[in-house]
């Protein structure tokens, strides 16, 4: 009888045992007490592009266990540019020219602990778009087709609209979201018999109009 209670007691020892050795090989737990950690490049038109590399960033971290210090802010993940937190926007000048950035965002605690990573991305256009007029043919009765080209580096997708002028008159002709690169639009004039001339209006998804443009002209019969 007293060796099987012997065996019970050293088998509720080792248990406890055990679990004080779990205890003690966590002591990250309580440090890191991240409950939430947030960050995103602003993006007021909601297009995915920005027309500069000064862009806003905004932030937010909680830590259940220790009060948030820091913002930290990296493009390589090496070295970080630390701001106090406050919860609200920070400035951030992105490296580079125009192109996709990602940038990296975690935040410092006083205890000394560092939230996990945040990634966010944002695309820069930093120039306007190019736009040429083509060539225009008949295309039916009243109808034309206005073949144009409108390059953008930053921007897949332009805000195009198409002008003609003549006989003391200007009629535009809004073409909606177009792709960048080589386009068509077939269009109703009901403009009398004459020479007009015409050329593409591009706004992109950074909100930059046409730099240059190459008009063109066309006779009505």
């Amino acid at each position: 009888m007293d060796g099987a209670r012997k065996a019970r007691m050293g088998v509720l020892v080792a248990l406890l045992g055990g679990i004080l050795l779990l205890f003690a090989a966590t002591p990250g737990v309580a440090l890191a007490a991240w409950t939430g950690a947030q960050a995103a490049i602003a993006d007021p038109e909601g297009t995915g592009v920005v027309p500069l590399l000064n862009v806003s960033v905004a932030n937010r971290a909680t830590n259940d266990s220790s009060h948030v210090t820091t913002v930290q802010l990296s493009e390589d993940g090496r070295d970080w540019y630390a701001v106090p937190y406050t919860g609200e926007p920070c400035d951030w000048v992105l490296g580079g020219t125009s192109g996709h950035k990602t940038l990296l965002v975690r935040f410092g605690a006083q205890d000394g602990s560092v939230s996990p990573i945040v990634k966010t991305a944002i695309d820069v256009d930093t120039a306007g778009p190019i736009t040429a007029a083509g060539s225009v043919t008949r295309a039916g009765a009243d109808r034309h087709a206005f073949r144009f080209v409108v390059r953008d580096a930053g921007s897949p997708r332009v805000s195009a609209t198409i002008v003609v002028r003549g006989h003391g008159a200007t009629r535009r002709y809004d073409l909606g979201n177009v792709r960048t690169g080589a386009g068509k639009a077939v269009l109703r004039l009901r403009l009398p018999s004459g020479s007009y001339s015409w050329r593409v209006e591009a706004v992109d998804l950074a909100g930059w109009e046409q730099e240059r443009q190459a008009p063109g002209v066309f006779k009505v019969k």
